[in-house]
């Protein structure tokens, strides 16, 4: 019986990182992303309170082993308090992120220690600064999807070289 319950767990973890190169447009028929919140402004969403920064910069992955080696993303600052009761975090599964297209691209968040992706807990009312790192796909807007999975908020980037 264990077997069966390692063998899916294999297959889940399969389907997640061979998904990740999502390449299904946002859900919006004429592209017309209105954001539910602003740059550099605090949101709550759960129970963290969250301030996406416009101070981008594009950064180029040194990684001589990756495919993703000489490629290039947009580090986005990000500051996170945890409101809550508990000690939590923001889960990379809160999150997706889209291009000026509305298709959606995979964080490469593994390539940077700060990143948000893999940040620890927060105790209640603690507060870290990290990076989303979003595939730079050329210049436009980019969209940050938080999902609560009640409802979809959307914050959108104007990113140019």
């Amino acid at each position: 019986m264990k077997r069966i319950g390692y063998i899916l767990l294999i297959i889940f973890c399969l389907f997640v990182f061979v998904g990740c190169e999502n390449k299904t447009p946002i859900d919006d028929d004429d592209n017309n992303i209105v954001a539910d919140y602003e740059l550099d402004k605090p949101f709550q969403f759960m129970n963290f309170e969250i301030t996406i920064k416009s101070s981008v910069k594009i950064l180029t992955i040194k990684k001589e082993l990756s495919a993703d080696n000489n490629k290039q993303v947009i580090q986005v600052p990000v500051s996170v308090r945890n409101t809550g009761n508990d000690n939590n975090h923001i889960s990379m599964f809160y999150y997706k992120f889209y291009n000026y297209s509305g298709i959606q691209l995979s964080s490469k968040g593994s390539y940077y220690n700060d990143s948000l992706d893999y940040a620890k807990d927060l105790a209640p009312g603690e507060k870290y600064d990290k990076f989303f790192y979003i595939p730079y796909d050329g210049d436009g807007k980019y969209i940050i999807e938080f999902n609560n999975f009640s409802k979809k908020y959307k914050v959108i980037l104007k990113v140019t070289k």
